[in-house]
């Protein structure tokens, strides 16, 4: 039996039909990447406001989780979160990590986030130059600091609406189990 050796031109266009083919099978599951979020890490680039993050989740509830790899009841939380990934997926729901680690720390947290087996997207705080920008600044006023501008303290959690509204910047943690699904279910509903 002889190999049959395929030519560069036949390969090319059975890789461009294989490709058309997945990208019409994904179009047709609502998918237009072939990786699913819920399914994976996503690092996001840094946003330049608040409002500009929650602009690409448009049409969906977001969970943020503010969090660093040096806070012990982050990491506990998120352990715990990992337990609500498939009522996160059920309600479609986007979860959303935000790191406040120091500049140049950021590779600790999303190292974490892996360790863990985490599904989602991650940002960070800090710009990537390390200089002050509006995104920190959002975050500040928003999440961080209270009306005092006393730091919260962290975890923070916080959940937006379908149509980029923050509700609320004290949601529940994952480890209130039933008590967060129904926060998040009224939001979402």
């Amino acid at each position: 039996m002889k190999n049959k050796i395929i030519g560069t031109t036949t390969m090319k266009k059975y890789l461009t039909s294989l490709f058309l083919f997945m990208l019409i099978l994904g179009k047709l599951h609502g998918q237009t990447d072939f990786t699913k979020p819920e399914d994976t890490l996503t690092i996001l680039e840094h946003p330049s406001s608040f409002s500009d993050l929650i602009k690409q989740f448009k049409g969906k509830v977001i969970y943020i989780d503010i969090m660093a790899s040096w806070c012990k009841p982050c990491i506990q939380e998120l352990k715990i979160s990992k337990g609500l990934d498939k009522f996160f997926a059920k309600e479609n729901i986007v979860k959303l990590y935000i790191s406040i680690d120091n500049f140049g720390q950021t590779d600790k947290a999303i190292e974490i986030l892996k360790t863990e087996n985490i599904k989602g997207y991650f940002v960070t705080y800090q710009a990537p130059d390390g200089k002050p920008n509006q995104f920190a600044t959002d975050l500040e006023n928003l999440l961080l600091f209270d009306n005092k501008k006393q730091f919260r303290g962290i975890p923070i959690y916080a959940i937006v609406d379908k149509q980029g509204t923050l509700i609320t910047n004290d949601a529940k943690r994952p480890s209130s189990g039933e008590e967060l699904k129904k926060q998040l279910q009224k939001t979402n509903n």
